[in-house]
């Protein structure tokens, strides 16, 4: 997976980040990964690990307190959910358009779950 590409889909989806660097088992041994920390402002943060065989994940921190372990049924994501607990999820991407895909999908629900938390509390 290109790097630049994944920048251009975070990107297009209003997500600021930084570079990308390295990620090693040890410092002496050989990088096997890159990541890219990411942040779709007001909604969640993360990052995207890119191994060096091509396969990646997204990272994904929620700004709102919620556990995604509870609501991944509910979730239509393209990629596949490695891992989820509390605000933290890691999700297995195939492809760029699972990424574009899941991206999209999760600012809209987060979106709306947002709204639905501030209406619950007023």
């Amino acid at each position: 997976m290109e790097t630049k590409k994944i920048e251009e889909i975070l990107k297009s989806e209003g997500a600021k980040f930084k570079d990308w660097y390295d990620v090693r088992e040890t410092p002496e041994r050989r990088p096997f990964a890159k990541e890219l920390e990411y942040e779709v402002p007001g909604l969640f943060n993360g990052k995207v690990h890119l191994r060096n065989n091509g396969d990646f994940y997204i990272f994904i921190v929620s700004k709102h307190v919620f556990n995604w372990k509870a609501k991944v049924k509910e979730l239509k994501l393209k990629g596949e959910v490695v891992d989820a607990a509390g605000g933290l999820m890691w999700i297995y991407e195939e492809n760029y358009d699972w990424l574009r895909d899941d991206i999209k999908f999760l600012k809209d629900y987060i979106k709306q779950l947002s709204e639905s938390l501030q209406h619950q509390k007023h």
